[in-house]
Protein backbone atom coordinates (compact mmCIF):
# COMPACT_ATOMS: atom_id res chain seq x y z
CA UNK A 1 0.00 0.00 0.00
CA UNK A 2 2.83 2.68 0.13
CA UNK A 3 1.47 4.30 -3.17
CA UNK A 4 2.73 7.68 -3.42
CA UNK A 5 0.38 11.17 -3.73
CA UNK A 6 2.19 13.47 -6.47
CA UNK A 7 3.61 16.15 -5.22
CA UNK A 8 2.29 19.58 -5.88
CA UNK A 9 4.53 21.78 -8.31
CA UNK A 10 5.80 24.21 -5.95
CA UNK A 11 7.07 20.95 -4.13
CA UNK A 12 9.24 20.05 -6.54
CA UNK A 13 11.22 23.12 -6.56
CA UNK A 14 14.10 23.16 -9.37
CA UNK A 15 17.83 23.97 -8.36
CA UNK A 16 19.25 27.17 -9.78
CA UNK A 17 21.56 26.52 -12.81
CA UNK A 18 24.76 26.12 -11.81
CA UNK A 19 25.70 29.42 -13.38
CA UNK A 20 23.43 31.82 -12.15
CA UNK A 21 24.44 34.04 -9.35
CA UNK A 22 22.54 35.16 -6.32
CA UNK A 23 21.32 38.81 -6.19
CA UNK A 24 20.70 41.12 -3.65
CA UNK A 25 17.82 42.24 -1.83
CA UNK A 26 17.40 45.03 -4.02
CA UNK A 27 17.80 43.29 -7.34
CA UNK A 28 15.35 41.20 -6.22
CA UNK A 29 12.82 44.04 -5.32
CA UNK A 30 13.22 45.75 -8.84
CA UNK A 31 12.54 42.22 -10.50
CA UNK A 32 9.21 41.33 -7.96
CA UNK A 33 8.77 45.08 -8.32
CA UNK A 34 8.65 45.48 -4.39
CA UNK A 35 10.22 47.72 -1.79
CA UNK A 36 13.18 46.18 -0.60
CA UNK A 37 12.18 45.51 3.52
CA UNK A 38 8.96 43.91 1.89
CA UNK A 39 11.04 41.25 0.19
CA UNK A 40 13.27 41.06 3.26
CA UNK A 41 10.53 40.41 5.49
CA UNK A 42 8.45 37.63 3.02
CA UNK A 43 11.79 35.95 3.06
CA UNK A 44 12.35 35.90 6.88
CA UNK A 45 8.91 34.13 7.07
CA UNK A 46 9.42 32.09 4.38
CA UNK A 47 6.42 33.48 1.50
CA UNK A 48 9.20 33.89 -1.17
CA UNK A 49 12.04 31.40 -1.85
CA UNK A 50 15.64 33.38 0.01
CA UNK A 51 19.10 32.21 1.52
CA UNK A 52 20.49 34.75 4.74
CA UNK A 53 23.67 34.92 5.31
CA UNK A 54 24.62 35.77 8.50
CA UNK A 55 22.61 35.70 12.06
CA UNK A 56 20.22 38.50 14.18
CA UNK A 57 18.60 40.99 12.63
CA UNK A 58 21.44 42.32 10.16
CA UNK A 59 21.58 38.94 7.71
CA UNK A 60 22.08 39.47 4.14
CA UNK A 61 19.83 38.03 2.12
CA UNK A 62 20.55 36.49 -1.42
CA UNK A 63 18.18 35.35 -4.40
CA UNK A 64 18.06 33.50 -7.12
CA UNK A 65 16.27 35.05 -10.33
CA UNK A 66 14.96 31.70 -11.26
CA UNK A 67 13.92 30.99 -8.30
CA UNK A 68 11.65 33.96 -7.60
CA UNK A 69 10.49 33.79 -11.50
CA UNK A 70 8.87 30.03 -10.22
CA UNK A 71 7.63 31.42 -7.53
CA UNK A 72 6.00 34.36 -9.12
CA UNK A 73 4.53 32.44 -11.89
CA UNK A 74 2.88 29.77 -9.01
CA UNK A 75 1.58 32.99 -7.48
CA UNK A 76 -0.18 34.17 -10.97
CA UNK A 77 -1.37 30.92 -11.86
CA UNK A 78 -3.11 29.81 -8.56
CA UNK A 79 -6.90 30.33 -8.32
CA UNK A 80 -7.98 33.76 -7.99
CA UNK A 81 -6.92 36.35 -5.76
CA UNK A 82 -9.29 36.97 -3.05
CA UNK A 83 -8.69 40.61 -2.60
CA UNK A 84 -10.61 41.19 -5.79
CA UNK A 85 -13.68 38.86 -4.42
CA UNK A 86 -17.07 40.51 -3.96
CA UNK A 87 -19.63 38.81 -1.70
CA UNK A 88 -20.54 35.55 -3.25
CA UNK A 89 -16.93 34.42 -4.68
CA UNK A 90 -18.16 36.82 -7.90
CA UNK A 91 -15.03 38.67 -8.87
CA UNK A 92 -15.16 42.25 -8.63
Amino acid sequence: MGTEIATAPEMQRKAPQPSERPVSARVAAEFLQMHVRSITRLAGVGHIPGHPLGYGQRKKWLFYISELDEWLRAQICSEPSRRRQGKGGQVA
